[in-house]
């Protein structure tokens, strides 16, 4: 009985770990960096050291682990900006070689923490399990550079990749947990982390391929486009507008200048519509 207890309670901790870790994802600056409030940053610290104390009952290793993720987790790109570009052939190249690793990187992570539990001690105590479960990510750590990119979107899917790390290794320590002897729970690693593997590999994958990131949209930013601003258009529509209507009026030689200044800076349908602007102006010869 005392042992299902434990086992429930390792549980709990876990999934709570999991929660935090995502909600700590998703608390990026969704307001101008410089205008947040500093006040909520330490308050919310406060939170994860409490729970960092909860794991630690179990596991010291664990809570130093978890601590080093939500302070990953909770870093943003300088400069920071909500508006990043469409990402480059080479940042999608870049990214997609992060989810690569996680997958062929796997090979070295199991083979080590195999190795690692045939080498711990009879009887183990939890935090020797937790510790044999975290020493193979030191293949993980290449991610790292990945956070000293200056592209938003390979920055995002670095700190995506760290937490799909994380959840592995927090499962993996969970597998080595559940029972009196550490291969008794080898199940779970297998068909959790394997699902994991595959999964988080494939959709990383398919994500960089769209130009998307789950965890970009999660901190509010999103992806527009580098073409001419949109935002420019109505106004210069707006002028055209003006323009057909005072063909007419005896400042003819302004409406020439802006129909002229919106055809060298509009996009094409509004270099379009000056064509016509000027033609009607007698401006476009024919030949």
């Amino acid at each position: 009985m005392s042992s299902l207890l434990a086992l429930l309670c390792i549980l709990l901790i876990l999934v709570l770990v999991v929660v935090v870790l995502a909600r700590a994802a998703s608390s990026g600056k969704k307001k101008d960096p410089q205008t947040a409030s500093s006040s909520k940053g330490w308050q919310v610290w406060i939170l994860y050291f409490a729970i960092a104390l909860l794991i630690a009952i179990w596991t010291l290793w664990g809570a130093l682990f978890f601590l080093s993720m939500v302070w990953i987790l909770r870093q943003d790109p300088k400069p920071y900006s909500k508006e990043i570009p469409l990402p480059t052939d080479t940042e999608k190249k870049t990214a997609r070689l992060l989810y690569t690793w996680l997958m062929l990187s796997s090979f070295l992570t199991v083979t080590v923490f195999v190795l690692a539990l045939f080498m711990l001690s009879s009887p183990s105590s939890p935090n020797q399990r937790v510790l044999a479960a975290l020493i193979p990510l030191i293949f993980h750590t290449p991610l790292l550079f990945g956070l000293s990119s200056k592209s938003a979107f390979v920055f995002r899917h670095t700190q995506q990749a760290i937490f799909l790390m994380a959840i592995r290794a927090g499962l993996a320590s969970l597998s080595v947990s559940i029972a009196s002897e550490p291969f008794a729970g080898i199940w779970l690693f297998l068909l959790g982390n394997g699902a994991l593997w595959l999964i988080g590999s494939l959709s990383g994958w398919d994500q960089v391929r769209r130009g998307e990131c789950w965890l970009m949209r999660r901190k509010g930013q999103k992806v527009i486009s580098a073409e001419a601003p949109k935002t420019d258009s109505p106004r210069m529509d707006q002028e055209l507008e003006d323009i057909l209507k005072s063909l007419d009026a005896k400042d003819v030689f302004t409406a020439k200048n802006k129909a002229l200044q919106s055809f060298r800076a509009g996009n094409p349908e509004t270099k379009k519509r000056a064509v016509e602007v000027l033609s009607k102006l007698g401006e476009v010869e024919t030949f």
